[in-house]
C-alpha cells in the first residue's frame, strides 16, 4: 500500500476565464478552497485539441505518436467497419497499469477512452457507461465491457440517469425560461438535459466506488463542461453581435450553471476523500469565452475543436504541497510524471512531460527509469486479441455523430474506412507538428494531399511545415499549388452544389404540388444528416477565404526575405475574424523585427496581447526586442512570462538564458540553457550560448569545447536535412555520438567500478569476454546461460535488472575494481558518489535493431511491436542521456569502442582498453577472444 492516495479529477474544457469570475462572486466555494489549500495555475494543452488524444496523453505522459490514440473513431478489425475509438489502440501503459504492477488498487471512472474496461486490480467504468442510447420506457442495457469487475455491473447499472428522468427543478437552474421554449422545434433544452443526466451518472458511480471499493488511486472524468461549451458558450455573457437576443436570453445561464454544478460535485468528492488525500483537478484545454470565440466552425471533421482555447486549469493540494501559490509552466504532459513522483516512483525517460517540482514545499529529487513499458509484471491491461461487440460499436458510433465529434460514416464501407484512416492520419500530423516533428508531418501530408487534392486543409498544413522548416522554395511551390487546386476544387464544388440545390428545389416544388392536389398543408421533408454534411462540405470547397490566403502568402514572402512585400500582403489579411488576428499580428511583429523596426514590432506584439493576453509568442517577441535594445532585465521578464505559459519552448529558454547571463545570473542561465537543449538537442544557438557561458564566465573549458562541437554538429544536421542528404535516413534516426571523457579520476577516489555498457546487442558481451580474458574480475551470477544468440555467454547479473525498482544499490560499492555489465538505460541508477570507468560499446543503429529482432525471433518472442523508427528514436534518447550523465557527474570516465572495431581490429581495441583502465591487463589474451564469425548482422 503506497504512503499517499491521489484523487485525479478531470473537467474537460474547464477554463479559468469562466471559473475565476464565479469564484470571485462566491459561486464556486469548493474550487476556491482547493486553490487556497494548494497550488493552482494554467495547464497548457497540446495539439490537436481533441479529447481522446489529450486524456490519453494525460494518463500516459506521452504524445499521440507514442500512445496510439489518434481521434474519435477507428477501423474495426472484427467487422471491417468503423467504431468509436477504444483503449485497444493504446500502445503504452497508463499510470493505473504501472500501479497495478506494484499491487496497488485503482478506480478509474469515465476516462476517455477507457472502453472496454481494463482488467485492473480495482474498478474501471468505461466512457460508455453514462450514455443513454434508448428511450426511457425501453430496456437500457449496459454495453458489454463497460464495467470491471463484472460483479459490479448490476449495482452500477442502477446509478445511471436517463435525461427523461430529470424534473423541472433539475433543468431550471440551467434554463430559467425553459417554459418559453418550443421543444418540437428547438432541441437545445433536450441537449442540456442529456449533459446533466450523463455527468450525474458518472458522479454517482464515482462517489459509490470511492466509498464502497478500496483504492490507492482514483481518477474520474467529467465531460460536461466541454459539452455545455459546444452547445451554449455562444450564449454566455456578454452577447456577441451574431447571437440573436431572444436566444441569448433563453440560454445565457447554462454555462454558469454548468460550472456551479461541477463545483458542487467537487465539494462532495473533496469531503469523501478527506484532507489526507492528495487531490489534483485538471482540464485538458480551455474553452474560449470572450472575444476570441469563433463565429463559424471550420468545415472539417472535428471542426468544433476550434472553439477550444490552449490553456486548461490545474489545481493540486495535499501533504507536502505548497499552499495558496500560483504555479507556472505546467503542461498536460506533466500530469503522469507528477502523479508517479507523488507515489515515489521513477518517471519514464520516454515520457514527454516533467515532474512539476515547483508544487512541492521541499526540494525534490526525481528518479528515472528508461521506460515503464519495458518493466515486466501484471499491469492489468487487455489480453492480446481483445475485441468489442460489433453491434454495440455501431450504437456508440451513432452517439459520436449526434454529438458532432465525427461526420456520419460513408455508407460505402470501404470509403468509410479510407476516410477514417485519413482523419486519424491528419490528427497524427497535427501531433507531429505540435511536437516539432515537421519532416514526419510533411511526409504524410504530401501523400494525403495527392490523394485528396480538394482538401485544402492538407495543403495549408503542408505549407505550415515548410515554413517551420524554413524551406522557402517548397513553401512557394506549395502555396502556388494550393491556389491552383483551390480554384479547381471551387469550380467543381460550385457546379455540384448548383446541381444539388436545383434537385432539392425541384423536389420541394413537386412536394408542394402534390400537397396542393390532395388539399393538404405542405410539410418540408427534413434533410438527412448525410445530405447536410455534403452541402456543408460543398459550400466549404466552393468558397475561398482571400484574407487567409493573403496571410499565408505574406508568410511565404517573409521567408523569401521579401519583408516589405510581406507586410503589404499581411495588411490585406487584417479583415480575418478576431480568432485569427493574434497569429496575423504576431507574424507582422516578426517581419518588423527582421526589418529592425523595433517600435513597429512592439506595437504588433502589444496588439496581440490586447486580443489574447495569454499569447506566449507575443511575450517572446517582446523579450527579443528588449534584448536588441539592451534592456536585459525587461527581456528576462518577458521571456519568463512566455515560459510561464508554455514551458516546452527551447527558443524562449535560450532568450531567457541569454538575458540571465547579461544580468549576472550565470548559474540560473546555465540551468535554463540546459533545459533548452534537453527540449531540442539539435538547437545550435542554445549550444553556442552555453559554450560562451562556460568559456567566458564559468571558466569550464572542457564543457565549452563540448557545446561548441555539438553546436556545429547540430548546424550540419540541419543543413543536411534541408539539402536532402538525410531524407533517406529520416525514417531511422542517427544515434548521437557518445563523447569520450578521461583524466577525471584521481588516486584518492580509490578503485573505480568498471562498467561495460551500450544498447542491447551492441557488443557488451564481447567486451565482458575480453575483460575476463585479460585478467579483470567479472561480476556475474551466471544465471543466463549461453545460447545461439550469445554462444560464449552473456556475463550478466540479475541484480542489475532491479536497479530501477530497488532503493538499496549499495551492493555496487562492493564491486569496485571489478567489471559489470549495465546497459545504457540503467547507467543513471549507479550511485553518483561511486567512481566509475565506463567502456561504452557503439554499433550501427540498423544493426542494433535488426540484431535485437533476430534474437527475439530466434527465442520465439515478439518483443516491441513498435516500428523501427520509433525504436531508434527511443535508443537515440537513451544515448543522449549518456552524454548528459558524463557532463553532470565528475566521477565518471568513459571510453567509446565500436563493435565493428572490436571484431575486426581486436588488438588495437584491447590496447586502448588497457590504457583506459590503467591496471594490469593482458591485451594479447583479450584480443584473442574476438570471433568474426559471430558478427552476423551487418548494416
Amino acid at each position: 500500500m503506497p504512503e499517499r492516495k491521489v484523487l485525479l479529477i478531470g473537467w474537460d474544457a474547464a477554463d479559468w476565464n469562466v471559473a475565476r469570475p464565479l469564484i470571485e462572486q462566491g459561486k464556486m466555494p469548493a474550487l476556491k478552497k482547493l486553490m487556497d489549500d494548494g497550488v493552482w495555475g494554467n495547464l497548457a494543452t497540446i495539439r490537436p485539441v481533441l479529447s481522446p488524444m489529450l486524456w490519453t496523453s494525460i494518463a500516459t505522459g506521452k504524445r499521440a505518436w507514442k500512445h496510439g490514440i489518434h481521434g474519435f473513431s477507428e477501423p474495426c478489425p472484427a467487422t471491417g467497419g468503423i467504431r468509436p475509438i477504444t483503449n485497444l489502440s493504446r500502445k503504452t501503459k497508463a499510470v493505473w497499469n504501472i500501479f497495478n504492477q506494484h499491487g496497488w488498487k485503482s478506480n478509474v471512472i469515465g476516462w476517455w477512452p477507457s472502453h472496454p474496461a481494463e482488467p485492473i486490480d480495482g474498478v474501471m467504468v468505461s466512457n460508455h457507461f453514462q450514455q443513454a442510447v434508448k428511450n426511457v420506457d425501453e430496456d437500457w442495457p449496459m454495453r458489454p465491457g463497460t464495467v470491471h469487475p463484472k460483479e459490479l455491473e448490476e449495482p452500477l447499472k442502477e446509478m445511471r440517469i436517463h435525461p427523461a428522468e430529470l424534473e423541472n427543478e433539475h433543468i431550471l437552474p440551467f434554463i430559467p425560461k425553459a417554459a418559453e421554449i418550443d421543444q418540437e422545434k428547438d432541441k437545445r433544452m433536450e441537449s442540456c438535459a442529456k449533459i446533466i443526466a450523463e455527468i450525474s451518472g458518472i458522479h454517482a458511480a464515482a462517489t459509490a466506488c470511492m466509498q464502497l471499493e478500496p483504492w490507492d488511486y482514483m481518477a474520474v472524468y467529467y465531460d460536461g463542461i466541454d459539452h455545455f461549451g459546444h452547445g451554449f458558450m455562444k450564449y454566455h455573457p456578454p452577447r456577441q453581435p451574431w447571437v440573436k437576443e431572444e436566444e441569448f436570453e433563453l440560454y445565457k445561464d447554462v454555462i454558469e450553471a454548468g460550472y456551479r454544478f461541477h463545483d458542487m460535485m467537487l465539494g462532495v468528492l473533496m469531503q469523501i476523500a478527506g484532507d489526507d488525500t492528495t487531490i489534483m483537478l485538471i482540464s485538458d484545454h480551455g474553452f474560449e469565452p470572450g472575444n476570441l470565440r469563433p463565429q463559424s466552425i471550420p468545415n472539417e471533421p472535428a471542426g468544433p475543436a476550434a472553439e477550444h482555447s490552449p490553456y486548461g486549469i490545474f489545481c493540486l493540494r495535499g501533504p507536502g504541497i505548497q499552499k495558496g501559490e500560483r504555479i507556472y509552466g505546467a503542461s498536460l504532459l506533466d500530469i503522469a510524471p507528477t502523479i508517479l513522483h507523488l507515489y515515489g516512483l521513477p518517471v519514464g525517460r520516454d515520457m514527454d512531460g516533467k515532474v512539476l517540482v515547483n508544487c512541492f514545499e521541499e526540494e525534490q529529487t526525481v528518479e528515472f527509469v528508461d521506460s515503464w513499458d519495458d518493466i515486466e509484471g501484471d499491469d492489468g491491461s487487455h489480453p492480446a486479441g481483445a475485441q468489442l461487440d460489433a453491434v454495440e460499436s455501431r450504437e456508440s458510433l451513432k452517439q459520436l455523430v449526434d454529438l458532432g465529434y465525427i461526420d456520419e460514416p460513408n455508407p460505402d464501407q470501404g470509403k468509410a474506412i479510407d476516410e477514417t484512416i485519413r482523419e486519424l492520419q491528419y490528427n497524427l500530423v497535427q501531433a507531429y507538428m505540435d511536437g516539432g516533428r515537421y519532416t514526419e508531418a510533411a511526409r504524410i501530408l504530401e501523400k494525403q494531399w495527392d490523394r485528396w487534392p480538394e482538401e485544402s486543409r492538407f495543403g495549408t498544413k503542408l505549407l505550415s511545415c515548410w515554413l517551420a522548416l524554413e524551406e522557402a522554395d517548397k513553401s512557394r511551390k506549395t502555396f502556388d499549388l494550393m491556389l491552383e487546386r483551390k480554384q479547381a476544387a471551387a469550380e467543381s464544388a460550385g457546379k455540384e452544389l448548383k446541381k444539388l440545390q436545383e434537385e432539392l428545389k425541384e423536389k420541394e416544388e413537386k412536394g408542394k404540388k402534390e400537397a396542393e392536389e390532395k388539399g393538404e398543408e405542405y410539410k418540408p421533408e427534413e434533410i438527412s444528416r448525410s445530405l447536410q454534411q455534403k452541402l456543408r462540405r460543398l459550400r466549404g470547397h466552393a468558397g475561398t477565404n482571400p484574407h487567409a490566403l493573403a496571410y499565408l502568402n505574406g508568410c511565404v514572402l517573409a521567408l523569401e526575405g521579401k519583408n516589405e512585400e510581406a507586410l503589404e500582403m499581411l495588411k490585406k489579411a487584417e479583415a480575418v475574424q478576431v480568432a485569427n488576428q493574434p497569429s496575423l499580428y504576431s507574424k507582422m511583429g516578426d517581419v518588423h523585427f527582421e526589418l529592425k523596426n523595433w517600435d513597429e514590432a512592439e506595437k504588433c506584439y502589444q496588439k496581440v496581447l490586447e486580443i489574447a493576453p495569454n499569447s506566449h509568442d507575443a511575450h517572446l517577441g517582446l523579450a527579443q526586442i528588449c534584448m536588441q535594445r539592451g534592456n536585459h532585465f525587461e527581456a528576462a521578464g518577458e521571456a519568463l512570462a512566455s515560459l510561464e505559459l508554455i514551458f516546452h519552448n527551447p527558443k524562449a529558454h535560450t532568450v531567457y538564458g541569454t538575458a540571465l547571463i547579461q544580468i549576472g545570473k550565470p548559474k540560473l542561465a546555465e540551468q535554463t540553457l540546459l533545459t533548452a537543449i534537453s527540449q531540442n538537442p539539435n538547437y545550435p544557438l542554445a549550444h553556442q550560448r552555453l559554450a560562451q557561458l562556460y568559456d567566458k564566465v564559468l571558466k569550464q573549458p572542457e564543457k565549452a569545447k563540448q557545446h561548441s562541437e555539438w553546436a556545429e554538429t547540430a548546424k550540419q544536421r540541419i543543413a543536411d536535412i534541408k539539402s536532402g542528404k538525410l531524407v533517406e535516413k529520416e525514417s531511422l534516426p542517427e544515434f548521437p555520438k557518445i563523447t569520450e571523457v578521461t583524466g577525471r579520476l584521481k588516486e584518492p577516489d580509490g578503485q573505480p567500478l568498471v562498467v561495460v555498457s551500450g544498447l542491447p546487442r551492441s557488443g557488451t558481451s564481447l567486451m565482458m569476454q575480453m575483460l575476463d580474458a585479460g585478467g579483470i574480475s567479472i561480476v556475474t551470477d551466471k544465471e543466463r546461460v549461453a545460447d545461439e544468440s550469445n554462444p560464449k555467454g552473456y556475463y550478466e547479473d540479475e541484480r542489475v535488472k532491479k536497479l530501477p525498482t530497488e532503493k538499496d544499490r549499495s551492493w555496487l560499492k562492493e564491486c569496485r575494481g571489478q567489471a559489470i555489465k549495465i546497459i545504457a538505460p540503467l547507467l543513471g541508477f549507479i550511485p553518483p558518489v561511486l567512481p566509475v570507468k565506463i567502456i561504452f560499446m557503439q554499433r550501427d543503429p540498423n544493426e542494433v535493431i535488426t540484431s535485437q529482432r533476430t534474437m527475439l525471433e530466434r527465442d520465439g518472442k515478439t518483443g516491441a511491436t513498435t516500428e523501427d523508427e520509433a525504436l531508434a528514436r527511443t535508443f537515440a534518447a537513451q544515448l543522449a542521456g549518456v552524454n548528459q550523465l558524463t557532463v553532470a557527474r565528475d566521477k565518471v570516465e568513459l571510453l567509446v569502442v565500436g563493435y565493428a572495431d572490436a571484431v575486426n581490429d581486436p588488438k588495437t581495441v584491447a590496447q586502448r582498453v588497457a590504457d583506459f583502465l590503467g591496471v594490469d591487463f593482458d591485451a594479447d589474451k583479450a584480443a584473442k577472444v574476438a570471433d568474426k564469425s559471430l558478427y552476423r548482422t551487418k548494416g
